[in-house]
């Protein structure tokens, strides 16, 4: 053959020939290496070689290959810099199928003059010929055009190295479509034509990259390092089940062992300090705490069952989690029976199944109690399902407690209440039969007379509330039927179920008739059917007819009185409508907000002056005298300086305005042009009555407590853009969430409220409720969250309601997700405003519970942010179920959730 008789011959020693790739992971002598080459256990055993550090970038593939016997060293070391030479590359694409076995060293192999390769390598180099990893014209070709340097001793390139792999996992038929297919690589051009589908072939399946994302390379070399890796990223390719080499599921890992269950059966390895251990998602070394129990492994082990070689290949846990509600245990028959979504479920357990309280701590199955709250973790492995687990969420509750409420839900059935020293809160379910005391006897309005801010006993039995006893309250309620009261010694009588009672009034107490503003005691008439509210001194702050409702006609024009019979004819200002009544001595009559005596304001009552009359049949009850106007703004003309208010009661009125002026708070000079449709002002009338003198508007503002001055009647607030503002409380309704009237000590440091104003002058301060919780559902028209107290709410979208989230206000809730932190309250216009907590991500350091702190690493040298107060009412957590501080571990990744300065969560990532 001619082109044989071209080569020149040459001679290789074989100690150089096999050098690097034949020797062991170990220091010793080549024959040593060799005689040891089939022993899995000592070539793993110290696959870290010593100029490979446990950060080189391709030590996890190194070690996994070592640890296969797929690649060896000399002397302890692996050579990762050093250039692959063809030979041996093919005896590390031989080991690599598996195919080692059916080589004979021991064959005589003669290749032809000019096509050299080391004696060690031949026969290898033959199988790879026999199986079609080389073809014999291609590689005798490529001898004959470098006839200076070896064949089997010359540097593989890129693409004969990409080719070579490729067909080693049988996908030639991919780089037979590939070969016309258009590269990526700017420098495409330079690859050979018969490596053009190889090296589309390898980009395609991830075995090989380019050293940059524009340059292929194809002719430059690899390095033992970066084929080392391409064999081990090929392995996800081409299963190959090399010795010692097992994989399946994890059931149980100490720092002495692992176990796998895999085709129906289990089997235990050993753990050693040698054992190396890698995660799916890092290319570094990690560790046993970093490993996730019921995912699927590779390990690769010696004759012994030491394992050399970890590595979890996913973090999808193959178990599933059932919630339930503990109804019995039955020990005799390693029998727990729950409820789930009220059907009975059968769980059964063995001596494996792990059973933990609600801090992670173990233990056992007999201490399950009645009514728990459970998480029952069970195998999908299996064919028949074992259970692995059983978690308790919360237990039933047997205790007494003091505390302050901050809900109590008769339709609910539920009470919360607030330990003022930690500010922790708990939620209880009342029991139907829950006994409800007040000053030793039962209150009568049960449930729904307790309020928020009241202090109370608690008695829980089996997590439910079976006593309720008010200590001290700010707004207790009674109803009855109004008797009499008495303004110059402040007490009010009353019958309630026959018998007479009295009670004294507060100073400031507020007497509610629907259709009477400002009404007082001297409004209400005997009978009248009250509800009286009764602050903690059991004094009266405020009375509310319920059965009485006045009547108003606005702004009325007087066509007639008759001094001497006190009639009063009127005209409705908007239907025409004629209306006489009589003014007797309990008629109420005020101009500018003050009261006149009826003999002082017969001279008054004169024709076509305007008056608003409140009546109930044909009594006045009062006769106001019309000096301004107060309602929804329906239209506005800056041009003709006219506006149009919606007075309620089915009446509106369209009225000039003289001066073009507003009185606004937060704006100096406001004009007409500051006054929008739906706003609501007050107008200030002149003496005619016909025309506005000035508008006042009516705005709430949201604003932080910061803190409050019983003894001044002083309340300081921080607004949104953090500047605080002193607010005299002396004249301004205080009102609880629901509206009630509460005393100043209810505005806790922190709390919302909504200051209302009327023009620059408060009128109004109402707290805001606000729930933080974890969002579980989100809808086009709902989210779904769970608050820190274990309880769902939902949240209809109605029209107007925005998110806020990393910054940015939406009106959409699609920018939320599941498991996302929010804050729900309604805002200052009464719209729904739900912002997303922004969590801290940190990695974890140690926790000092003597001190109660958390520290975390040091993001950079300028980081502050390193340490955290953690209290009693901090939920720590992993997914959706609470763990102990003590399961954190160093390096775990966190994040927090700090709300108004504390630490509200702690949330274990990794």
């Amino acid at each position: 053959m001619k082109r044989q008789t071209k080569w020149t011959t040459r001679t290789i020693t074989a100690a150089a020939a096999f050098s690097l790739l034949t020797t062991s992971a170990w220091t010793g002598t080549v024959n040593k290496v060799e005689a040891a080459a089939s022993t899995t256990a000592q070539t793993a055993a110290t696959a870290g070689f010593s100029d490979v550090t446990a950060k080189h970038w391709a030590a996890k593939h190194i070690a996994k290959l070592a640890s296969q016997g797929i690649v060896k060293g000399i002397n302890g070391q692996f050579k990762p810099n050093d250039n692959i030479t063809h030979q041996e590359a093919v005896v590390m694409a031989i080991r690599f199928i598996g195919k080692e076995s059916e080589v004979d060293p021991d064959s005589a192999v003669v290749f032809a003059s000019g096509f050299e390769v080391s004696t060690y390598f031949k026969p290898y180099v033959t199988k790879a010929f026999e199986l079609g990893l080389l073809d014999r014209d291609e590689e005798f070709k490529l001898a004959e055009d470098n006839p200076d340097t070896a064949w089997g001793s010359t540097k593989a390139s890129r693409e004969w190295v990409t080719k070579l792999i490729v067909k080693a996992i049988n996908e030639q038929k991919k780089a037979e479509s590939l070969a016309s297919a258009a590269s990526s690589f700017q420098d495409s051009a330079k690859i050979g034509a018969d490596y053009v589908g190889y090296v589309n072939a390898g980009v395609e399946l991830q075995l090989i990259k380019g050293i940059t994302a524009e340059k292929f390379d194809p002719k430059g070399f690899i390095t033992r390092a970066s084929i080392a890796t391409i064999f081990s990223r090929a392995e996800a390719k081409f299963a190959v089940k090399y010795a010692g080499q097992a994989g399946g599921i994890a059931t149980t890992l100490t720092k002495d062992g692992i176990t796998f269950y895999e085709g129906g059966s289990e089997k235990s390895y050993k753990l050693t300090a040698n054992t190396l251990i890698y995660r799916h998602d890092s290319e570094q070394l990690s560790s046993l705490d970093k490993l996730v129990l019921y995912t699927n492994y590779l390990v690769i082990a010696d004759s012994n069952n030491n394992v050399l070689y970890l590595e979890q290949l996913d973090d999808t846990q193959q178990v599933e989690k059932v919630s339930g509600v503990v109804d019995r245990v039955l020990p005799a028959s390693n029998t727990v029976w729950i409820w789930v979504n009220d059907e009975p479920v059968k769980v059964t357990y063995d001596a494996k199944t792990v059973v933990k309280d609600g801090s992670g701590s173990a233990i056992a199955i007999s201490s399950l109690a009645k009514d728990s709250k459970v998480v029952v973790t069970r195998d999908k492995f299996r064919a028949a399902q074992q259970t692995l687990a059983i978690e308790v969420e919360s237990a039933p509750v047997n205790k007494t407690i003091e505390g302050i409420v901050s809900g109590a839900s008769a339709a609910n059935t539920s009470i919360t209440i607030v330990d003022p020293a930690t500010d922790a809160s708990s939620t209880y379910s009342v029991a139907p039969d829950a006994i409800i005391l007040w000053q030793g006897t039962v209150l009568a309005e049960g449930l729904a007379g307790i309020k928020n801010g009241d202090t109370v006993s608690v008695e829980v039995k089996n997590s439910k509330a079976t006593k309720i006893t008010v200590q001290q309250t700010s707004a207790l309620t009674v109803t009855g039927n109004f008797v009499k009261a008495d303004a110059s010694t402040m007490t009010i009588n009353y019958t309630r179920n026959g018998v007479l009672e009295a009670k004294y009034v507060a100073d400031n107490v507020e007497v509610l008739i629907d259709g009477l503003s400002g009404a007082t005691l001297a409004d209400l008439q005997k009978d009248d059917q009250i509800q009286l509210t009764l602050n903690g001194q059991q004094k009266v702050t405020s009375i509310k007819a319920i059965n009485r409702s006045v009547k108003v006609m606005n702004g009325a024009t007087i066509l007639s009185f008759d001094a001497d019979i006190n009639a009063l004819q009127v005209r409705d200002a908007v239907t025409n409508a004629l209306l006489s009544v009589y003014l007797t001595d309990t008629t109420r009559v005020t101009t500018n907000d003050s009261t006149i005596p009826l003999t002082a304001a017969k001279t008054m009552l004169v024709k076509n002056r305007k008056v608003s009359v409140g009546y109930v049949n044909d009594k006045a009850v009062f006769v106001q005298f019309v000096t301004q106007y107060s309602g929804k703004v329906l239209s506005v003309n800056t041009t003709t300086r006219q506006i149009k208010l919606d007075l309620g009661n089915n009446s509106s009125l369209t009225l000039p305005i003289i001066y073009d002026t507003v009185e606004m708070q937060g704006k100096y000079n406001a004009t007409l042009a500051d006054i929008k449709v739906g706003d609501t002002v007050t107008g200030l009338l002149n003496t005619d009555q016909n025309q506005f003198l000035s508008i006042r508007l009516h705005k709430q503002l949201q604003a932080e407590v910061v803190s409050t001055s019983d003894s001044g009647k002083k309340l300081t607030i921080k607004g949104s853009d953090g500047t605080t503002t002193e607010v005299s409380t002396a004249a301004i309704k205080l009102l609880g969430e629901s509206g009630e009237n509460v005393s100043l000590s209810a505005f806790a440091a922190g709390k919302i409220v909504n200051l209302t104003y009327v023009g620059t002058t408060p009128s109004s301060a109402q707290l805001v409720s606000v729930k933080v919780g974890r969002v579980t559902g989100v809808a086009a028209d709902k989210i779904t969250y769970i608050d820190y107290n274990g309880s769902v709410s939902t949240e209809t979208l109605t029209s107007g309601y925005s998110v806020v989230k990393n910054g940015t206000t939406s009106a959409s809730a699609s920018v939320l997700a599941v498991g996302d932190r929010v804050e729900v309250r309604k805002g200052a216009s009464g719209a729904l405003l739900i912002t997303a907590l922004t969590g801290l991500n940190k990695t974890f350091d140690r926790y000092d519970a003597v001190t109660g702190t958390l520290y975390v690493r040091l993001a950079s040298l300028s980081d502050t942010n390193y340490t955290f107060a953690v209290t009693s009412s901090t939920k720590v957590t992993q997914g959706d179920a609470a763990i102990a501080l003590s399961a954190l571990a160093a390096d775990n990744k966190l994040v927090i959730y700090v709300y108004q300065g504390k630490v509200l969560e702690i949330v274990k990532v990794s």
